[in-house]
């Protein structure tokens, strides 16, 4: 599935979304780092169904120590 990420305003905002089918929205009003990391994500999942970030997992080890 491929992605979209479009400015909406005069703000700093930008909206992810479907390009085809649902055209769902999956950001509102996302900065434009928040907005890459979202569809990285998006491909991420698509690619792998099992992902996981490595982030959640470096929280938990960390809690440990």
């Amino acid at each position: 599935m491929p992605y979209r990420m479009r400015k909406v305003s005069r703000k700093n905002c930008y909206r992810v979304s479907k390009k085809t089918g649902s055209r769902r929205v999956f950001a509102k009003c996302a900065t434009r780092k928040n907005a890459i990391r979202q569809m990285r994500l998006l491909r991420a999942l698509e690619h792998n169904k099992d992902f996981v970030p490595n982030a959640a997992t470096n929280r938990k080890t960390m809690k440990k120590r």
